[in-house]
């Protein structure tokens, strides 16, 4: 349980330090009455005893106990505020960590992690770490300082009755101990079954209209009914394989009451100790074991925040893309020497010792076959990946020494993938430069032809679009990314195809636009439809990762075999 401290932040392990010692100031408070019950007992035995009148003073006894409870209530209320409101602070300060951390990972994690999986890491993680801090974590470690203190306070009044007490102790910690190792695999299996669930139910809302019109959306149905069919006999082993350490250690503390009635009987029958010892002993034996009966009581939700806290160390301790907050350069060449680059350590790799330099004011074309390495490259050059070998030099600087924000200044960037937020027309094109005025995005709208739908929708720019734009066609959505592109007016400009969900002629004027963006400018283009791009100063032809030529139309015509038949292909 302790090792959930590593997750969380400074602040709130100092809460978590604080709330702790209040609990168990309430807990040592909380044995005051029982010295007083013990003080009382004695003089009725005393009294009885000797046959003497019973010596009682209520009105000191009824002003020590108001006392005992008015300092409870302070030490419950300040242990309170600052178990759960610190709770609350470090739940939003977690969620909010990740978030960044997520920020600063390169596209490679984002890429191996489902949308799903990551959601359910900031959502439920985090919010079943805030169940521990504010419950278990703080009774755990408060209810063993105030254990240790009674301990302590107990043996001074009798050791044989002191170890009676907490002989059944070891035994129920071990106990405990036992049930992460037979039910924690267990846990991690539900956990992964329900993350194979959600993404399933992700898959069926995003795609409902493929599954309608395929016919295929009960068979769908089905297999996601067999998964979560699945689901429960493993969330049934689990609770049986948890709820067996739960009441074993359970069932051993609740023996302890049983183990000082008996040593306790013994020794008041040789007269080792008093009544009055023996009865505060019963006392004691209720209350002392609270603090871990309400460990066992919540052991599953313990090791669902070992599997929680895992998932999130996981992602703050994965590398970051580190380098200088500056980017000094000189010029906005970008060159690729040698550069070789695979998704995965195991896999083939996706580009081989790739060199080409595309020159500031100069237009550069990436053509070749799909899944010949175009994307990746204008991926790798705007460092949303790392390359394995070789360099990238953006304005003579390698990439790899630039902290990816600062990079992406350089890099006006329109993909095929256009995502869009659940926002106005407006925001969605002031994402391209913050700091533009409202005439300036008016102004990137028109000459990225825009304005035609633009105008027809009920707010006009201030429309909210949905969710990633749903209300918009492809060709729209692509016009919005050219906005965004025009208004960001980088020195560097990546180009993905940028008009392939265009008509003709909007694509007609909307060239005439990215003209104007790109003048004096590197540009880095992918062009599928090869007669677009035979005015290009400089052509890469890419096959199977590979640079196979480079150069213009005409000298790549004579000396380029697979730009040849592309081009003679795509003609015909």
């Amino acid at each position: 349980m302790l090792s959930i401290l590593k997750t969380i932040t400074k602040n709130g392990r100092r809460a978590i330090y604080k709330s702790s010692v209040w609990l168990a100031i309430f807990q040592i408070l909380a044995m005051l009455p029982l010295i007083l019950i013990y003080q009382c007992i004695t003089k009725m035995f005393t009294a009885y005893a000797e046959g003497a009148k019973l010596d009682f003073s209520f009105v000191l006894t009824f002003a020590v106990g108001t006392a005992i409870v008015l300092a409870l209530y302070f030490a419950y209320r300040k242990m309170y505020k600052e178990k759960y409101l610190s709770a609350s602070k470090e739940n939003l300060s977690l969620r909010m960590g990740v978030a960044d951390k997520l920020r600063r990972l390169p596209e490679s994690f984002l890429s191996k992690h489902d949308l799903s999986d990551l959601t359910s890491t900031i959502m439920d993680d985090i919010g079943i770490i805030e169940g521990i801090l504010a419950n278990q974590l703080t009774e755990f470690i408060g209810g063993f300082i105030g254990i240790g203190v009674t301990v302590t306070a107990l043996f001074l009044v009798n050791v044989k009755m002191t170890l009676a007490l907490f002989s059944v102790v070891p035994v129920a910690l071990i106990a405990m101990a036992l049930c992460d190792p037979i039910s924690g695999k267990t846990h991690q299996k539900n956990r992964n079954l329900k993350l194979s669930i959600t993404d399933g139910i992700q898959e069926y809302l995003e795609n409902i209209k493929v599954l309608k019109a395929s016919g295929n959306i009960k068979k769908y149905q089905k297999g996601l009914e067999k998964k979560m069919k699945k689901l429960v006999p493993n969330l049934v082993l689990f609770e049986f394989l948890s709820g067996l350490s739960v009441s074993t250690a359970y069932n051993v503390l609740r023996m302890g009451i049983g183990v000082v009635a008996i040593v306790g009987a013994r020794l008041l029958a040789v007269g080792e100790i008093s009544a009055a010892v023996y009865i505060v002993f019963m006392l004691f034996s209720v209350w002392v074991y609270e603090p871990l009966s309400y460990t066992c009581e919540h052991l599953g939700a313990v090791i669902a925040s070992k599997v929680a806290s895992k998932r999130i160390k996981n992602i703050m301790d994965y590398p970051e893309q580190t380098g200088n907050a500056k980017v000094d350069v000189h010029g906005y060449d970008i060159e690729f020497k040698n550069v070789n680059f695979s998704y995965n350590k195991n896999d083939k790799p996706v580009l081989k010792d790739v060199s080409f330099t595309a020159k500031q004011g100069e237009y550069t074309a990436l053509v070749g076959a799909s899944g010949s390495g175009k994307s990746t490259i204008c991926r790798l050059a705007a460092r949303f990946w790392d390359y394995d070998s070789g360099e990238i030099m953006a304005g003579g600087q390698n990439i790899k020494n630039v902290i990816p924000e600062e990079l992406f200044k350089l890099f006006s960037i329109v993909f095929q993938d256009v995502t869009l937020f659940n926002d106005t027309i407006y925001n969605n094109i002031l994402i391209g430069n913050r700091n533009a005025s409202r005439e300036e995005v008016l102004e990137a709208a028109k000459m990225a032809q825009c304005m035609p739908f633009i105008e027809k929708l009920p707010n006009g720019i201030d429309t909210v679009l949905g969710e990633n734009g749903h209300t918009l066609s492809g060709g729209e959505r692509q016009r919005l990314s050219i906005a965004r592109a025009l208004l960001k007016n980088a020195p560097v400009v990546l180009l993905d195809e940028s008009t392939a969900s265009i008509d003709p002629e909007t694509e007609t004027k909307i060239q005439a636009s990215i003209e104007k963006l790109t003048r004096g400018k590197t540009v880095l283009m992918i062009a599928h439809r090869l007669r677009s791009i035979v005015n290009c100063d400089r052509i890469i032809v890419l096959d199977q990762g590979c640079v196979v030529g480079n150069g213009t139309h005409d000298e790549l015509m004579k000396t380029c075999e697979v730009y040849k038949k592309l081009y003679n292909l795509q003609n015909e």
